[in-house]
């Protein structure tokens, strides 16, 4: 079989072409840096250069491909949201998304499944209210329109005839990026602490288990329409502050006050002061068996 995976040399991509490689899979990889994308995979991979914004995926890159692995999208947390960023967040993800199911329609390749990504942030604000992926949706902040258009393409272009299924990731914690690779950096230089309130709901998971639902959505035909991505026991601020200054022998004394957090990130705070509950009901009904069902043993072993 051969999968296309878009966002393949990001922080969950990369691990992820290589999950499919050693289970002998064909691995097609649109990027808009060659060069850079086979320094990273080597010559297993085949390579499409890709302008997301620009242009419609090339046809070419779709041929004899069974799935596709869309994760492509712009660092929410990469820099302070001026409106320019914020609109590079969107057309990323809702231009990106269009370009790449036009191509994909263009080749008129034999596609039988199509795996998107959204994120836990397009149920808003919910305090610590349980959401499975029933909950209705109210979106009442900038994350969740975003997440409600760029979900909102795949059901409307993509052809009825292709299973689609679309994972709402939470926070993703592993080694050598993700959120923790900032997260991290207060607490080894021993001013990490409770950020706002503390009570705050962080819905997490560790990124072995995403790369999993993703490798068990392209593999079983029953995993389809809207899957939480997310472990299975969420966390308060405070309880993962706890959790991270114990693994890191750091104390977690220094708060960092709402307003604070405001001042130095601006609207982008939102994401550390807001929250939500985010339960994987689906995915549990399917049989999937989290490795890191708890907050202590994941950053334990991203730690060890």
């Amino acid at each position: 079989m051969r999968v296309l995976i878009t966002g393949a040399t990001g922080f969950v991509g990369s691990g992820l072409v290589e999950k499919f490689l050693k289970r002998n899979y064909s691995v097609n990889v649109l990027t808009r840096n060659v060069p850079r994308a086979a320094v990273k995979f080597g010559t297993e991979v085949e390579y499409f250069k890709w302008d997301p914004i620009k242009e419609d995926a090339p046809v070419e890159a779709f041929k004899n491909v069974d799935s596709i692995i869309h994760l492509l999208g712009e660092n929410i947390a990469g820099k302070r949201w001026s409106e320019k960023v914020k609109k590079e967040i969107y057309d990323s993800r809702i231009i990106g998304t269009k370009n790449l199911i036009n191509g994909m329609i263009s080749s008129k390749a034999d596609i039988k499944t199509f795996i998107s990504t959204s994120a836990v942030g397009i149920y808003g604000v919910r305090g610590d209210e349980e959401i499975t992926e029933e909950e209705a949706l109210t979106p009442n902040d900038y994350l969740s329109k975003v997440c409600m258009d760029w979900e909102k393409v795949v059901h409307e272009s993509l052809p009825s005839t292709i299973r689609k299924c679309i994972f709402r990731v939470g926070v993703v914690l592993g080694r050598q990026g993700g959120a923790l690779s900032k997260m991290e950096i207060p607490f080894k230089c021993g001013v990490g602490g409770v950020v706002g309130s503390g009570k705050q709901i962080m819905s997490w998971i560790h990124v072995d288990d995403l790369r999993e639902l993703y490798f068990e959505a392209v593999k079983k035909d029953s995993f389809e329409g809207i899957i939480n991505a997310t472990a299975p026991k969420p966390v308060s601020n405070k309880v993962f502050t706890k959790s991270l200054g114990k693994v890191l022998s750091r104390p977690t004394i220094l708060p960092l006050p709402s307003f604070a957090a405001e001042l130095a990130l601006g609207e982008l705070s939102t994401v550390l002061l807001d929250g939500q509950k985010v339960i994987p009901e689906k995915a549990l009904k399917l049989g999937y068996k989290f490795q890191y069902s708890t907050i202590d043993n994941a950053l334990e072993n991203i730690y060890r």
